[in-house]
C-alpha cells in the first residue's frame, strides 16, 4: 500500500511538470508577442487575451510558485502600457499584497504610487503608497527611495513650479560662489 501511495505522489509530481513549463511556455511567448505588438503601437487584442488568460490560469494552478509575482508583476506592466490603469494598478496591488517578500513587490507598490500621482492625479493615494513603500521595503533599494523621498517632496507639483524651485537653487548657489 505504502509504494502504491508513493507511486501515485511520484506519479502526479511527474505528471505536473510538463503542465507547468508548458504554461510557462506559453506565458512566456504570449507576454513578448503582447509587448511586441504594444512596442510596434499595433495592440492585438487576442494576444493581449491569451497573456490574460495564460496567467490567470497560472496563478490558480501554482499559486505559490516563485513565478507567481513575476507574472503578475509582467501582467501589470502590460495593462500599464496599454493604458489600463484599474487594471494594472490591481495587479500591482495583488502582487504587494500576496507576494510581500518578492523581488517585485517593492516595485509594484513603488509603481501604484507613481500612476495614482502622475497619472491618475490621486494624490492621496499616490501619498499612501509611498509612505508604505518607504515603511516596509526602504532599505531593499537605495535608489528607488530616494525616488519615492523625491517624489512625496514634489508631489502636486506642476512642471513650471519644480522648474522656479531648480532656477532658484541654482542662482542661490551661484550667488554663495
Amino acid at each position: 500500500m505504502r509504494k502504491l501511495i508513493i507511486g501515485l505522489l511520484f506519479g502526479a509530481t511527474i505528471s505536473c511538470t510538463p503542465s507547468k513549463e508548458k504554461q510557462v511556455n506559453e506565458i512566456n511567448t504570449a507576454i513578448e508577442d503582447v509587448n511586441k505588438t504594444l512596442a510596434a503601437n499595433q495592440p492585438d487584442s487576442a494576444a493581449i487575451r491569451k497573456a490574460e488568460t495564460s496567467v490567470i490560469k497560472f496563478l490558480e494552478d501554482f499559486p505559490q510558485d516563485t513565478l507567481a509575482p513575476k507574472y503578475l508583476f509582467d501582467l501589470g506592466l502590460t495593462y500599464q502600457k496599454q493604458g489600463r490603469y484599474d487594471k494594472a494598478l490591481g495587479m500591482f496591488d495583488k502582487c504587494y499584497r500576496e507576494y510581500p517578500d518578492s523581488k517585485q513587490a517593492s516595485t509594484s507598490l513603488f509603481l501604484q504610487g507613481f500612476l495614482y500621482a502622475n497619472v491618475l492625479s490621486n494624490l492621496d493615494k499616490a501619498k499612501e503608497k509611498y509612505q508604505l513603500y518607504l515603511d516596509k521595503y526602504s532599505r531593499v533599494n537605495a535608489k528607488m527611495t530616494e525616488d519615492v523621498q523625491l517624489e512625496l517632496q514634489n508631489l502636486g507639483k506642476s512642471a513650471d513650479e519644480l522648474l522656479r524651485e531648480i532656477q532658484q537653487k541654482a542662482d542661490t548657489t551661484q550667488k554663495q560662489s
